[in-house]
This record gives structure tokens, sequence and C-alpha cells, in this order.
């Protein structure tokens, strides 16, 4: 196991909550990485710490306090989860109309400014492009530009 792998134990291991065969992993591993050892030795001497504090007093009516704090952050959970599902339906919808619009407006078969658009589906028209296309056999220069300067 690499060092980040490790560190996911060190937690479990420091509570005493590890399996054998992971605690032996971490052993290894904290003989030769002194990051490591020095992160377990910091982290025991804060839970010493702590365990020598004592007892502390809460403030009148903190536990009613707390659990309308949790009360008032799972109603707004709830309420995010109840238009979670409107949002994304509404999204969904949207872009089924915007596909259904795409489609219908392209097989519809709106006229396209390309003149060989026009040619190809018999579309007949009299601009001065068309009729240089259609009647010459080999097309100068002079005449694709003057084509597309009389478009």
């Amino acid at each position: 196991m690499n060092h980040k792998e490790i560190q996911l134990f060190m937690s479990s291991y420091l509570d005493g909550e590890i399996r054998d065969s992971e605690e032996l992993m971490v052993l290894k591993h904290l003989d030769v990485c002194s990051e490591c050892r020095q992160f377990v030795k910091n982290a025991r001497e804060i839970r010493e710490e702590i365990r020598t504090l004592g007892e502390v007093d809460l403030p009148y009516a903190f536990s009613t306090h707390l659990l309308r704090s949790i009360e008032r952050h799972d109603e707004q959970v709830k309420e995010w989860l109840g238009i979670e599902p409107l949002a994304r339906n509404t999204f969904f919808v949207l872009a089924i109309v915007v596909l259904v619009i795409f489609m219908v407006t392209n097989s519809i078969g709106t006229s396209s400014g390309f003149a060989g658009d026009q040619l190809l589906s018999g579309y007949s028209t009299d601009s001065v492009t068309t009729r240089m296309l259609l009647h010459e056999d080999h097309l100068s220069k002079s005449d694709l530009l003057y084509a597309v300067m009389t478009k």
C-alpha cells in the first residue's frame, strides 16, 4: 500500500478499531515513514489533552438549540429534494422540445443560401450563379468570381 492508502487507516488505528492485517501494514509503514509517525504522535497527544480537560458545562438549552438547527437543516434538504426532480424533469422536457423543434425545422427544408443545394434538390432559380453553373462545362476563375459577386 502507498502512503495515501495507509493514511486512510490512521483513524481506525488510533482508535484501536483496525483489523490485525491492516494494523500490521500500518505498523510496517510507520517504521519507514517519519511523517506518519509524527502524525500518530501528535494525534495521541491531542487525544490525551482532550481527556485531561474534564467536563464542559454547556449553556442552558444547548441541546434544544442544536436539535432545532438540525431540524431546520433537514427541512431545507427536504425542500431541495422536492424541487430537484421537478427541475431535472423540466430540463429534460425543454431539451426534448428543443430537439423536436430542431428536427422539424430541418425536415421542412428551409431554403439554403448555397446554390449547389438548390441545384441538387431540383429547385430552379433565375440567378446568374445558377445559370452559370448549369450551362458551363468548365468555369474559369473569373466566371466563378463573377457568379459569387452577383450572388
